[in-house]
């Protein structure tokens, strides 16, 4: 399966809405709330005989995006670091070192998905530009408060249930 750049973006423009319609602010707090949106909807167990949702590339996709562009939004990591997680965390997946964040399947290494993220950092910085230009990144943050893994980032910050779904793939349009 490859990545549907026209289906992508309209996921991200749908959590966003989504997120603003739960009564997150205009700037990064949307942001959050819509990744851990996405988060929770592809950690969710798969109905029997199902696919996970975890392995939805373009959902995937639209998860890394959002990730990167919260955090850099917010000033919590730099663009520079974001990619470089970002980075690592493709090389794991292309070598074949598993790191779940959630029990569900792990999604297949993309390069698309790894580009989204990136497109995420690079939109987080102009947010960050409007919304906290007072707020200077740290260098580096330890990788460990970023994604604390056993019960920060695998499963509470994306908790299923939050009666968000993106839009179903059949109801996008493709590239041309």
């Amino acid at each position: 399966m490859s990545v549907n750049n026209v289906r992508v973006r309209q996921i991200i423009d749908h959590s966003i809405t989504w997120a603003r319609s739960q009564g997150a602010g205009a700037c990064c707090d949307s942001l959050y709330t819509a990744w851990r949106a996405l988060k929770a909807w592809r950690d969710q167990p798969p109905a029997a005989g199902a696919a996970p949702n975890s392995l939805d590339l373009d959902v995937a996709a639209a998860e890394n995006y959002m990730y990167a562009r919260a955090s850099v939004c917010s000033g919590y990591v730099s663009r520079f670091q974001m990619n470089t997680m970002a980075i690592a965390y493709y090389a794991t997946k292309v070598i074949g070192l598993k790191k779940p964040t959630s029990g569900n399947p792990q999604s297949a290494p993309d390069h698309a998905v790894l580009g989204w993220g990136g497109v995420g950092s690079q939109e987080g910085e102009a947010d960050h530009a409007r919304c906290h230009p007072n707020v200077d990144p740290p260098l580096w943050r330890p990788v460990n408060e970023i994604m604390p893994l056993g019960g920060g980032y695998t499963g509470q910050l994306g908790r299923p249930g939050t009666g968000y779904a993106p839009p179903p793939a059949a109801a996008t349009a493709t590239a041309p």
